[in-house]
């Protein structure tokens, strides 16, 4: 985007809407130069268009003094009059793979507070050197295709579509942004951390990604789509049907196998290939397998996909008037009074539980491997409610029905969204 101004800016947004008349946005700040530029180029959009704008920022608790340098982005958010937020990282963090773990953590931060908001659209400022970093390390790996064209300029997450209308701008231009601004900003100190793959490749940069690649990556997801919509449906309990010949015996099968799993399981990474390729060729001969936390029970009426009872989430508290995300695939709301209300997984002990008739009703409509992985909801006494079955285990309860609401919305969609 040479000559980065504020027409320019709208241009490229332009390109990637469609957005509301007075667009509500939500722009990730980490407080460094990039995303410093992308609020102030976003604010001046936003201005001109009678809009809203948030300023997010994630503190994952990982340095001494990244609580100090929320609290001076809350001051300069002031000083630029943006409305501004912070979010923060809390619990255990891992041992190894920290990096991976805060940027989904920070993703899932900033997706939450979206949605809280009803904002649709969350901006993030990568620019064209971390487009080429992304496309190097796809390289590394071997990632094909796929991975060489990069990070697309849109995603659609579950609740928020993420966009980057600054991939086409380098960080010296973003830089130029803020001075010329009179606007100061944070450098990060893992960007000059030898010890991280991104640092050594900002030593001695490479290409940007090869345009080609996007092509066929854009050809190969479409396929990739038609063949899910052939081959697979969801069902509202949360469980998939599948027919397995419809999938194919090439790579777009073999992704589509990882897709499959990656949403009916909830989980946050999809299955290593070779996996899924070991499990379409036990599917093909009639056997089931386990991939990606899911069960693929094939059957007369074709092979049904439902998540794997081991490793469930354990029961996640119900806070009245809040939404609990359980598994990586309910969103749950309670809109009662209660606070001793907890989903979970049903479990075979709590099938059991449930009256002879609805167990004979339910069969007809939830396969065996999907029943004991649905959510129920318990309370001191025990299993109260099974709101998929409509089943309370008193009036009470199924009074308490009345101010649940519980959706399969898992982490990943199933088809992937348009490449941009």
């Amino acid at each position: 985007m040479p000559g980065l101004n504020a027409s320019a800016f709208a241009r490229a947004l332009d390109r990637l809407g469609p957005f509301e008349p007075r667009p509500h946005v939500a722009v990730a700040w980490s407080g460094g130069g990039d995303s410093t530029a992308l609020l102030l180029l976003t604010r001046a959009w936003i201005d001109a268009r009678g809009g809203a704008l948030l300023a997010l920022h994630v503190d994952h608790g990982l340095r001494a003094d990244s609580a100090a340098e929320a609290v001076a982005l809350a001051a300069r958010a002031r000083d630029l009059g943006v409305e501004f937020a912070a979010l923060r990282w809390t619990g255990p963090k891992p041992a190894t793979g920290v990096l991976e773990a805060a940027r989904e953590a920070r993703y899932t931060l900033l997706e939450a507070e979206c949605a809280r908001r009803a904002i649709l659209h969350l901006f993030v400022g990568h620019n064209a050197e971390d487009q080429a970093e992304t496309a190097a390390l796809r390289a590394a790996r071997r990632s094909g295709p796929t991975g060489l064209a990069g990070m697309s300029a849109t995603v659609e997450r579950a609740q928020v579509r993420i966009v980057r209308p600054l991939l086409g701008v380098a960080h010296a231009d973003l830089l130029a942004v803020c001075r010329a601004s009179g606007v100061g900003w944070l450098e990060d100190p893992s960007n000059a951390n030898p010890a991280t793959a991104r640092a050594w490749l900002r030593a001695a940069p490479p290409p940007p990604p090869d345009p080609a690649a996007g092509a066929v990556r854009v050809a190969r997801e479409a396929e990739l789509a038609r063949r899910l919509a052939r081959a697979v449906s969801l069902a509202p309990e949360g469980f998939a049907r599948l027919d397995v010949g419809a999938l194919g015996r090439d790579d777009v099968a073999v992704e589509a196998a990882i897709r499959i799993a990656r949403t009916v399981g909830g989980g946050v990474y999809g299955a290593r290939r070779a996996r899924a390729e070991n499990a379409l060729v036990r599917l093909r001969a009639g056997a089931p397998v386990t991939l990606g936390r899911c069960r693929f029970v094939p059957g007369p009426a074709g092979t049904i996909v439902a998540r794997e009872a081991a490793h469930l989430a354990p029961d996640q508290p119900l806070v009245p008037g809040a939404e609990a995300f359980w598994d990586g695939r309910y969103v749950v709301r309670y809109s009662g009074a209660r606070t001793d209300l907890r989903v979970g997984a049903l479990g075979a002990a709590g099938w059991a539980a449930l009256p002879p008739a609805l167990r004979a009703t339910v069969r007809a409509r939830i396969p065996l491997a999907a029943r004991a992985v649905l959510p129920a909801i318990r309370d001191l006494e025990g299993l109260l409610a099974v709101p998929y079955l409509l089943y309370g285990r008193t009036s009470a309860a199924l009074d308490t029905l009345a101010g649940l609401g519980v959706r399969f919305r898992p982490r990943h969609p199933l088809a992937p969204a348009r490449f941009v």
